[in-house]
C-alpha cells in the first residue's frame, strides 16, 4: 500500500513537470494584430501567410537608416516569400515617417504605431533597430537587436521557406 502511494506521488509530480515544461517551452507566436500601413492601408497579421519580418525602427536612428538598403534588397529578392513591415516607433511623427519612406523609396510596407499597440505586443523590443522574424505560422524564430546582417538574414529566410 505504501509503495502504491509513493508511485502515485511520483506520477503526480511527473505530470506536473510535464505540464510546466509544456508552458515554458512552447514557441512564442505573433498574436493577431492590425498594422496601420502608410497610404491608409490596414493589414491584419491573420491575413499574412508568408514569413513575417517586423523591423522596429525610427527616423532619427542612424543604424536603422543604415540598414534600410539591405532591407530593401531582402524585400526585392524574397518578395514572394516574405512580408516585410517596417514599424516606426510610436514617438516618430507620421509626417517624418512618410517623408522618409518617400525620399528613400522604400519598396516594403511601412507602418505607423502612434498608440504603441504593435510595440506593446513585443516586450523584447527595447532598442532600435530590432527585427523579429517569424515563420508562416507566426512562430517567432529569431530576434535581431541592432543592425541586420544581410547574409545572415538571407540564410534565415532560406531556412524558413
Amino acid at each position: 500500500m505504501q509503495e502504491n502511494r509513493k508511485n502515485f506521488i511520483y506520477l503526480v509530480i511527473l505530470a506536473a513537470l510535464i505540464v510546466l515544461l509544456f508552458f515554458l517551452i512552447r514557441p512564442e507566436k505573433i498574436s493577431s494584430m492590425e498594422f496601420n500601413i502608410l497610404d491608409d492601408e490596414k493589414l491584419s497579421s491573420d491575413d499574412i501567410d508568408k514569413i513575417l519580418i517586423l523591423n522596429f525602427w525610427a527616423t532619427d536612428c542612424p543604424t536603422c537608416i543604415k540598414e534600410m538598403p539591405d532591407l530593401a534588397k531582402i524585400h526585392q529578392e524574397f518578395k514572394d516569400d516574405i512580408e516585410l513591415i517596417a514599424v516606426a516607433m510610436p514617438y516618430d511623427l507620421p509626417s517624418r515617417v512618410v517623408n522618409f519612406k518617400n525620399k528613400n523609396e522604400l519598396p516594403f510596407k511601412v507602418a505607423i504605431d502612434p498608440e504603441s499597440k504593435i510595440l506593446g505586443e513585443f516586450e523584447r523590443v527595447k532598442l532600435t533597430p530590432t527585427t523579429i522574424i517569424s515563420d508562416k505560422n507566426k512562430v517567432i524564430k529569431q530576434t535581431i537587436i541592432g543592425e541586420i546582417n544581410y547574409e545572415d538574414l538571407k540564410e534565415t529566410i532560406l531556412k524558413l521557406r
